[in-house]
């Protein structure tokens, strides 16, 4: 059989066209937020057609996720994705230099975009699946944070991972959209001093016993 003739039939993706149509979703996102999004207002400001962008995405939540992906730094080829906390040398260096670089994320109209899109996801099921893999850097980079406190002899156990992930965001994340006020030292530090290392150490201790 000719080689040429099992080729599959069709143009090849443009990568061009995907930036452009990322790009546009920003933007609309940007101006009218995500529930009065439409895949129709995307291909229009991306000057492409609908068909196009639907043989990309399946949906409006999976074209959001990947676009607002375009906004983080793409890690060196073979690259993991950095952690969320630096490492500073001791747990509560570590959690203080972390929850400043998300406040500082959150504070500025891309954190918002994000955190805009992150609420609409209680209300669009599709939405909450596509978030899954932000959820999931989040409590890699908890359980990091935690097993090195371990490692150096901070705490006894990384019991406590797994809560921290689902304490700290939420924190943050009403800082941000409930009570509106700044990310300014106190409140890190409140949250790291009240908060998230008595919850370690009682989880540690709780482990151990």
């Amino acid at each position: 059989m000719n080689l040429a003739a099992t080729r599959i039939l069709g143009r090849p993706r443009d990568e061009t066209r995907d930036a452009a149509i990322l790009e546009a979703t920003i933007s609309v996102l940007g101006d009218v937020g995500y529930d009065r999004l439409t895949i129709d207002a995307v291909a229009a400001k991306a000057k492409a057609s609908k068909a196009t962008v639907y043989r990309r995405w399946p949906n409006k939540a999976a074209l959001v996720v990947e676009a607002l992906h375009t906004l983080k730094p793409v890690p060196a080829p073979g690259a993991e994705t950095p952690c969320l906390f630096p490492d500073t040398g001791s747990l509560r260096g570590d959690l203080l230099a972390g929850l400043q670089k998300i406040a500082n994320k959150l504070s500025t109209d891309e954190g918002k975009l994000m955190a805009a899109v992150m609420t609409a996801a209680a209300r669009d099921p599709d939405l909450a699946v596509a978030m899954r893999g932000n959820h999931e850097e989040k409590r890699r980079s908890c359980h990091t944070v935690v097993a090195r406190a371990v490692s150096r002899g901070e705490l006894d156990s990384d019991d406590g991972a797994e809560t921290l992930h689902e304490v700290v965001p939420a924190l943050m994340y009403n800082r941000l959209l409930i009570v509106g006020e700044p990310f300014d030292d106190a409140f890190l530090t409140k949250v790291v001093d009240d908060i998230a290392l008595p919850l370690l150490h009682y989880k540690a201790k709780a482990k151990s016993r």
